[in-house]
């Protein structure tokens, strides 16, 4: 099946500073990246704005296809101090999973340990295709306390041969992230995570992007009115993070 070849990036490998392979190998590691100062606080209260109206529209706290909820969530498509690093992460093949948000109510109780990932990795690695294969991105809206409720994580359980066991029972080595907005939290899908129990009396408010290699199936459609403007007028970096590729 014939492609616009020109979508497909020259090289597979972006160059990478010191400081970005550092990070590299950290979220290889760990299977988590903090990134300082990924949006701005304009951006923040934009977002904030945005994600209330859509949270009021459709009376849940998930909300799917969040590119089509509002024009003011699509900077977030290629974010520059959160692409860069994917791409540093995955390579130059990148493509969107899934864009979402989560509105979590007070009183929402502890989330299960879970992965994202719905099929086993081999924590040795594989022949073909590239670990990790798919990365979340949480941008939180609201900064994250004990009370509210951080994300938590087991680090370097990404690399576990094994599920994440039932309920939320303590690991000796989890770690609480008390995100504040303004910085994203990078983590390896078949990490180890969950949301803590929200015990104060607001909303924590959180969009979530999710990246993948080019060639994996994404989880949305990308058809939507919105997502095809950008893919119809964007750079050919656009056009390959919204799926515009009908075969490898």
């Amino acid at each position: 099946m014939a492609y616009d070849e020109s979508v497909v990036p020259l090289r597979m490998n972006p160059d990478l500073t010191p400081e970005l392979e550092r990070e590299v190998r950290f979220f290889m590691k760990w299977g988590y990246l903090v990134v300082e100062n990924a949006i701005s606080p304009e951006q923040v209260e934009s977002l904030r704005t945005a994600l209330d109206e859509s949270f009021a529209r459709n009376k849940s706290q998930f909300i799917h296809e969040l590119l089509e909820e509002d024009d003011r969530f699509g900077f977030l498509l290629d974010n520059e101090p959160v692409f860069t690093r994917m791409k540093a992460i995955l390579g130059n093949c990148v493509q969107l999973h899934s864009a979402t948000a989560r509105v979590t109510s007070p009183g929402e109780k502890d989330q299960d340990w879970h992965r994202d990932g719905p099929w086993p990795v081999d924590p040795d690695g594989t022949p073909y295709g590239s670990i990790p294969g798919q990365i979340n991105c949480g941008y939180y809206l609201d900064e994250l306390t004990m009370e509210n409720g951080p994300i938590v994580i087991v680090p370097g359980s990404h690399r576990a041969a094994f599920k994440p066991p039932l309920g939320h029972p303590t690991f000796p080595d989890e770690k609480f992230i008390l995100a504040k907005p303004g910085q994203a939290i990078f983590f390896n899908g078949w990490l180890f995570h969950r949301g803590a129990a929200n015990n104060s009396e607001k909303h924590r408010r959180a969009c979530m992007m999710c990246y993948q290699n080019a060639w994996m199936k994404s989880r949305e459609p990308f058809n939507g009115p919105r997502v095809t403007k950008l893919r119809k007028n964007g750079s050919n970096e656009i056009k390959l993070l919204l799926g515009d590729m009908s075969a490898w």
